[in-house]
Formats: C-alpha cells, structure tokens, sequence
C-alpha cells in the first residue's frame, strides 16, 4: 500500500517526467519564418570599424545578377579601406573620397551607397555599426535603387 508521501513523490516525479519530456520532444523541429540574406562588408575608417549590413528576404538572392556593391564615400583626407567581404551572394565595395576634407573632432560625415541589379523589385534594409555605436540604425530601400544613406561617426581629422 502507498503513502500519501510516497504518492506525493510519484506526483512530482511524473510531473518531472511531463515536464522534460515535453521539452525533449520540443527539440526535435523547428519553425522558421522567413530567411533573410545579410551583406555586411567592414570598412575601416580612420581607425574605427565600419559594419555595413544590408538585409533582404532570403528567396530573392537569385534574381540579383552580379554582386551587391558598397560604396562608402568619406571625407578626401580620411584613412579609410575595406577590411572584409563576407556574404551570401558577391559582395564587392569600394571607397570614394567625395566629400569635403574633414578637419574636425567629433562628426566625421560618412555616406553609403547600396546598390544591385536585380530582375525584381523586393525591400531591402541598411544599418551600420561602429566600434562604440550604432551609427545608422536602419534604411528602408529597394532592390530596383540605390540605397543612399548619409551618418555620422566620431573621428579626429588629420
């Protein structure tokens, strides 16, 4: 004949059993929305990390002929140059020094330009992150567009 502490340990010990069962069994699938694609070169700019990221569902990286080009247009007498190329379709980058030379301390002016040539038109999404801070936290564009976004980022001038 069973207690009624030995059922109060058959009642949590089954509870136990429920409980991680439950979880075990939760392991074996996994729902996803959808996929993403995620360009992100890292630029170099007077000595602080740049990390440009462009985002686009994942289903339109086929229809992108070529590469998806980052141009980075910096002050004249800026150090800057492309540290990496990492992504799922080709990714290439350039540096410009369009802008006016940059003497200050503080601001530095920075602007991207994102573009592709892609068969359809589908939404993309650019931020950029620098070594301290986020330094644009996000551009609506589409694939049809260059995407043009203007930021800031602390830098000495020379």
């Amino acid at each position: 004949m069973v207690g009624g502490r030995d059922m109060k340990r058959i009642r949590v010990l089954g509870a136990f059993v429920a409980f991680f069962g439950g979880i075990l069994s939760l392991g074996d699938s996994a729902y996803a929305g959808q996929q993403w694609c995620e360009e992100d070169p890292t630029f170099l700019v007077n000595g602080s990390l740049v990390d440009i990221t462009t985002s686009f569902p994942g289903a339109y990286a086929s229809k992108i002929h070529g590469s998806v080009h980052f141009d980075l247009q910096v002050p004249k007498n800026v150090v800057a140059l492309v540290v990496s190329l990492p992504g799922a379709v080709p990714v290439t980058a350039s540096i410009s020094r369009t802008l006016p030379a940059y003497w200050g301390v503080g601001r530095l002016p920075v602007v991207v330009t994102v573009s592709m040539n892609a068969s359809v038109s589908f939404p993309t999404h650019t931020r950029a992150v620098g070594t301290t801070q986020t330094l644009l936290a996000g551009y609506d564009g589409d694939s049809k567009s260059p995407t043009r976004a203007n930021f800031t980022m602390i830098g000495l001038g020379l």
